[in-house]
């Protein structure tokens, strides 16, 4: 992770040198060094858990989780003409530079960039992404183009118009097995055929003509798209669900799903996580063992056991897994909840006082509005009601 040079931020007294930051998925920071090496047009993760970091310069570079790094240079042209844009995948790259040609990199072991046919634009197109070799008939790189209001095709010795007239299409993406191809038209409609353009598969008015800041497959079933706040996924008979998230939201698709990363339950569930929530959480654990650590963990945070009860609570209300919402529930838990929490979770009575007894005084109408509110909540997500609202809406 690191700062998008591209947005305008007040720095103050920072360091106008940004920081790379390296963290596991589960949000632990594993590396951190500062970057000077010029603007990233592109980065990702490789097969062998390498960092790619492509460069304006035509510079690649691959680093490992400790900070170290490799790099090769994707030619001449690319140094002279600047990248564009690039596309990664797990085993290589395709760069767009600014004489609108494009260059592929298939092998990181032994990078040998190679020049594609010329894929006849002399403009950004509208949007693009690449058929991996493993994914193609041919098992030769193909790359994936909406120019005006069609769809090319460029490998290593052609380009193919497919002669389409539903675009122009702002965005597109292949699903993790390669057979699917969603494309985002500009009038708002979500349309999915299969990678040789031989079948419509489905089509699904979004009533949105903004493209969406990212567009991805959980796994082959499903498109997922996100707009500011909202994650809309689509299935493949025109069935969809919609979620509303406030903050920063990262998609990242997965062969068999999608993982949504926010910043919600993070404070309390992040592995290694020092916050009051989570070592609250970890005393409640530890109290639930009859371990003599939960009264070490409680004088730790005594100062701070208001905040802890709040984010527990908080972290609660926005966690969707009933199993959660009870474990959650336990720790920041008080004596009203006999009275609002039944059936699902009713356990949840045994240790209804465990944050709130430390504590001289709490405002237990918080406790109380929340198991309100969860109560609810929960009854309308059941199927029988079948409406998803998340504790933001």
């Amino acid at each position: 992770m690191i700062r998008d040079d591209k947005q305008v931020l007040s720095l103050q007294n920072q360091n106008t040198k940004p920081d790379m930051y390296l963290y596991s998925s589960s949000g632990k920071l594993i590396n951190q060094f500062q970057w000077d090496k010029g603007r990233i047009m592109e980065m990702g993760w490789t097969s062998s858990e390498k960092l790619m970091c492509v460069l304006e310069t035509g510079v690649v570079r691959l680093y490992d989780i400790h900070g170290e790094f490799t790099q090769f240079s994707l030619g001449q042209d690319a140094k002279d003409y600047g990248v564009l844009e690039c596309r990664i995948w797990s085993t290589g790259l395709v760069a767009l530079i600014g004489s609108y040609k494009l260059i592929a990199v298939t092998n990181l072991d032994e990078p040998r960039p190679q020049a594609l046919a010329d894929p006849l634009i002399s403009d950004v197109p509208h949007s693009w992404t690449i058929l991996a070799p493993d994914f193609t008939l041919s098992k030769h790189l193909e790359v994936v183009m909406a120019v005006d209001s069609s769809v090319v095709v460029v490998d290593a010795t052609s380009r193919q118009d497919q002669s389409l007239s539903q675009g122009p299409f702002t965005r597109m993406s292949v699903s993790p097995n390669g057979k699917f191809l969603a494309l985002f038209t500009a009038d708002g409609r979500l349309w999915v055929v299969s990678t040789d353009f031989q079948n419509n598969l489905a089509e699904f008015a979004t009533s949105s003509s903004t493209p969406p800041v990212q567009m991805t497959w959980c796994g082959t079933d499903s498109v997922v798209l996100h707009w500011p706040d909202t994650v809309l996924m689509v299935g493949p008979f025109g069935d969809w669900i919609k979620y509303s998230f406030e903050g920063i939201v990262q998609l990242v698709p997965e062969v068999d799903g999608v993982r949504i990363i926010t910043t919600a339950t993070e404070a309390v569930f992040k592995i290694g996580s020092t916050a009051p929530g989570a070592v609250l959480f970890d005393a409640f654990e530890h109290f639930e063992k009859k371990s003599p650590h939960a009264d070490e963990n409680i004088r730790d945070i005594r100062a701070q056991l208001t905040e802890a009860v709040d984010t527990c609570l908080e972290a609660a209300g926005h966690e969707l897994h009933l199993g959660r919402q009870r474990a959650l529930l336990k720790v920041s838990g008080d004596r009203a909840m006999k009275f609002w929490v039944r059936r699902r979770i009713l356990i949840a009575r045994k240790a209804a006082s465990f944050g709130k007894c430390f504590l001289d005084s709490y405002d237990a109408q918080r406790f109380v509005n929340m198991c309100q509110t969860l109560r609810v909540l929960n009854a309308v997500r059941q199927f029988e009601i079948g409406i998803p609202i998340t504790y933001s809406q």
